[in-house]
């Protein structure tokens, strides 16, 4: 209760000093320091944009105790722990100053809710869980160039957010690192990662397109799931595994191709992505999981290369405009139960001419034997 105080008190000081409203930032984006041509004199004072980050910081670091922070006080700190956490700050660029930082630490900036914009010192190697956790009226965040992991949850919930740009330097997006940014429209993901976390971007609906790059091995579960605005993506050669319900539920989704380098396609990887009318499945995938492609209802046509060797427990149901299935398997691929089941009426299932016989008995393919029919492939 005596920091809150001291914050409040410190607060209506710098207020009483002011013309302008204390409760809201200048007009400008950033106020031009002493030190913005490249000639800082450490012993010059930050001007700060917003009383509130002021106060914080003088209350903790002012070293000299003059009511000011001066570039060598903020140089020096290496650690900002969790004093602005659920604090009322409105902008806080003048963290760049930080140059001492070396992580943003868990919780950091958890829910502060009037947090407009921020900029990441260059120094800082990573966004710690929870960093800026329900910041909702965050709508502006430039990231260090030195940052090599976002962490769990580091922006989940920032639901005012609109786009991102991820630096370079970046090679791990942690689980639910953007969940729930709901006005997040664009991304920009660098070539330099290689895993995209669980539900790393669940819930983003307002998300139209992702361009993954080629560094990119795993999609996490749920990575996509629910972006329902998603309408094209692009999974590059390098991706092995894509996650469990990984694009679940985007209903604005139209194609999409899986290419040769993935070997699972994930349980209900696909489900419920209802303006789905093409899907492309490479030649070294093994497994389609259970409901892989389930309500998928705008999907006419599937092939299944030759190199899938199991089908899960309805895997195209509830698929109602399927009317061809190409099975290029020799030997049946173990079936799940209901695969294909409330497909178009009169769905014809093709396989190769010497196997007809062989799915017509196999177990769980043999429920559809009468719309089984040989192709020459």
């Amino acid at each position: 209760m005596k920091k809150v105080l001291l914050i409040a008190a410190i607060v209506i000081i710098f207020a009483s000093c002011e013309d302008s409203n204390p409760h809201e930032p200048s007009n400008d984006n950033i106020i031009e320091q002493p030190g913005d041509n490249n000639s800082i004199d450490n012993t010059q004072i930050i001007e700060f944009q917003d009383p509130f980050a002021k106060a914080i910081c003088t209350l903790y670091w002012d070293l000299n105790k003059d009511g000011e922070l001066s570039y060598s006080e903020a140089s020096v700190v290496t650690d900002i722990l969790t004093v602005f956490k659920d604090s009322s700050i409105i902008t806080f660029n003048e963290l760049k100053y930080f140059t001492g930082l070396t992580t943003i630490g868990k919780s950091a900036f958890y829910e502060c809710d009037n947090l407009i914009s921020i900029t990441i010192p260059d120094s800082v190697t990573t966004i710690g869980e929870w960093a800026f956790g329900g910041c909702s009226s965050l709508t502006s965040v430039t990231i260090g160039d030195s940052v090599t992991i976002i962490g769990n949850y580091a922006f989940r919930g920032c639901n005012s957010l609109t786009s991102v740009t991820i630096p370079d330097s970046v090679t791990t997006i942690g689980d639910q690192a953007f969940e729930y940014c709901s006005s997040l429209t664009s991304v920009t993901i660098p070539d330099s990662v290689t895993t995209i976390g669980d539900s790393a971007f669940q819930g983003c609906i307002s998300l139209t397109s992702i361009n993954i790059p080629d560094s990119v091995t795993e999609i996490g579960d749920r990575a996509f799931y629910d972006c329902d605005s998603l309408t094209s993506v692009n999974i590059p050669d390098s991706v092995t595994t894509i996650g469990d319900r990984a694009f679940y539920d985007c209903d604005s989704l139209t194609s999409v191709n899986i290419p040769d380098s993935v070997t699972t396609i994930g349980d209900r990887t696909f489900d419920g992505c209802s303006s789905l009318t093409s899907v492309t499945i490479g030649d070294s995938v093994t497994m389609i999981g259970e409901a892989a492609l389930y309500g998928c209802i705008s999907l006419t046509s599937v092939n299944i290369p030759d190199s899938v060797t199991e089908i899960g427990d309805v895997a195209f149901a509830s698929c109602d405009s399927l009317t061809s299935v190409y099975c290029k398997a020799t030997t049946p691929p173990v079936g799940g139960s209901s695969m294909f089941d409330d497909n178009a009426s009169g769905r014809k299932i093709y396989v190769p001419m010497e196997s007809v016989e062989a799915y017509k008995s196999a177990k769980w393919w043999s429920d559809y034997a009468s719309a089984i029919v040989g192709y020459d492939f």
